[in-house]
């Protein structure tokens, strides 16, 4: 089973529409993949969409922190 912080629950089933399949699953690879395409999608600033903008930076918190939670012994 995964490991979440409740704010990156959140966040996720506020943005993704397949929240609740990825939070009780078992891939750690599909929940970060939604994350990045999210980002992708979202995450970035205008004019030249090379630097985050607010939501980006967000997710981009929540990617790591769904990363670190999951990959620590």
């Amino acid at each position: 089973m995964l490991q979440f912080e409740e704010s990156d629950k959140t966040f996720i089933r506020r943005n993704l529409e397949n929240a609740d399949a990825l939070l009780s699953g078992s891939s750690l690879g599909n929940v970060l993949d939604a994350l990045f395409d999210l980002i992708e999608e979202k995450g970035y600033a205008p004019p030249h969409y090379y630097d985050y903008n607010d939501f980006g930076r967000k997710a981009q918190r929540v990617y790591d922190s769904v990363y670190y939670l999951n990959t620590q012994k």
